[in-house]
């Protein structure tokens, strides 16, 4: 008997972050022992609130022995983990050759190492037409290859009730062949483009996300009060919970009157482009034109430039980033968003401290993955899972790793580089065909 209280329900969390991923699974019951992540302060973020050791380490480099000693070579329930995704994300110059994105089979030989019962990467849809679909294709095969069973799918976080359109990759494997599919979408949304009707209720609006934030401060180390005793609505009520100060952090924004001004000129819905010329930023300036005049790939332009926008309140959020308390423009206010805010739309609890200068700060609530998503994929793992109870039985035998779906857009049209994707995840199902493996 070991004397470590490590066992075989344990979550590992690798590319930690601030740790919404892991909190989100410490509320499922799922607390995550460990914890890995190459920022400080994110580090230090996470051990504050997931309450479990989070180790300050290069991913890239170290051994994933590291990690199996840690836990006395006991097999996880589950590892998790998003890999850095600069490389790969539409909202900046994309990069296949970006050294950030060989992280991905970093994370996928600390899998090989560990064998845990499950998996989850996550990462931005940016992913799936990187390299013509070479990138998500090759870890596909890598994870079929060291025994895992797996599902692709883009989702968008926003179904699962996350106040902000959100669109990320998940890979979901099991190395017992057991056949599972997503959670099953629980809301409607709609924020700008992304829209998706049902008769399913609407996730919640931004004003409804915002609702009991009071005012704002203007220095960061001064405490907010909430806009009145008793929540406002179910989100507020949960953004509350554990908060026993009754008092907000992070909850600041300094805006000189020339801003204000600016940011009074636009209508919910409106960006830098509906401006006048004189007043669009110089980084603006240069970003327009050069998609106009310089004839550069679109593969290599990023999203079109928009500078500020101000949020439409009755719609869900657009995607918070680390940018977002500089470009997002309160609905109603003549002001960015503050940290609590962005905070709140990732559903960060008001509880939820973060370390780290502001800059900091942005960036680790703009990289994390929402507490609120994490918590339904973590549910959804302990129902599908025979161990606990669900009524699936593990097989007996050992099955083929299979790649079981995927699902790449819920558009009617698909582009040219999904296309390339969806091509080469279907020649790796026909494989399985034809040997015999499904």
């Amino acid at each position: 008997m070991h004397s470590s209280n490590v066992t075989s329900d344990d979550v590992m969390s690798f590319f930690s972050g601030a740790g919404g991923f892991s909190y989100g699974f410490a509320q499922a019951g799922l607390k995550p022992v460990i914890g890995a992540e190459i920022d400080k302060d994110a580090c230090a973020t996470y051990e504050k609130n997931v309450g479990s050791k989070c180790h300050n380490v290069d991913l890239s480099s170290i051994d994933p022995d590291f990690f199996l000693k840690a836990v006395h070579g006991r097999e996880p329930f589950a590892v998790i983990g998003g890999p850095p995704c600069q490389g790969f994300s539409t909202a900046g110059a994309r990069d296949t050759c970006d050294p950030r994105n060989n992280l991905i089979f970093n994370y996928l030989k600390i899998v090989e190492r560990l064998r845990p019962r499950w998996f989850i990467f996550e990462n931005v849809e940016g992913l799936l037409t990187s390299g013509n679909g070479a990138a998500v294709a090759s870890l596909v095969t890598e994870f079929l290859r060291i025994g895992y069973s797996v599902r692709v799918q883009k989702v968008n976080l926003a179904a699962f009730g996350v106040p902000q359109t959100r669109k990320r990759v998940l890979i979901i494997g099991n190395r017992f062949g057991i056949n599972f599919e997503f959670p099953e979408e629980t809301q409607s949304y709609a924020s700008g483009k992304s829209k998706k009707h049902s008769n399913k209720p609407f996730a919640p609006t931004l004003d409804q996300a915002l609702s009991g934030l009071n005012g704002y401060a203007k220095t960061r180390s001064e405490l907010c009060s909430y806009a009145s005793s008793v929540p406002l609505n179910d989100f507020d009520a949960s953004m509350r919970r554990g908060n026993e100060t009754g008092l907000l952090s992070e909850h600041f924004q300094l805006v000189d009157a020339k801003d204000a001004e600016i940011y009074s000129l636009l209508g919910q819905g409106q960006t830098m482009k509906d401006l006048p010329e004189d007043l669009w930023h110089e980084s603006f300036k240069r970003r327009a034109f050069r998609r106009v005049q310089d004839g550069m790939p679109t593969e290599k332009r990023g999203g079109a430039p928009s500078g500020i926008k101000r949020l439409n309140g009755d719609l869900q959020s657009l995607t918070i980033t680390g940018a977002a308390t500089r470009e997002f423009i309160h609905p109603h206010e003549n002001r960015p968003l503050t940290i609590r805010e962005c905070a709140r739309i990732q559903t960060f609890p008001d509880c939820y401290t973060f370390v780290g200068n502001a800059a900091s700060v942005i960036q680790q609530i703009g990289n994390a993955v929402p507490p609120l998503a994490a918590s339904v994929f973590a549910t959804h793992l302990k129902r599908i899972d025979g161990k606990y109870g669900s009524g699936l039985a593990t097989p007996r035998q050992k099955t083929e790793p299979r790649l079981f779906g995927y699902f790449l857009t819920e558009a009617t049209g698909m582009s040219y580089a999904l296309q390339k994707t969806e091509g080469l995840l279907r020649n790796i199902q026909q494989q399985q065909l034809e040997f015999g493996n499904l």
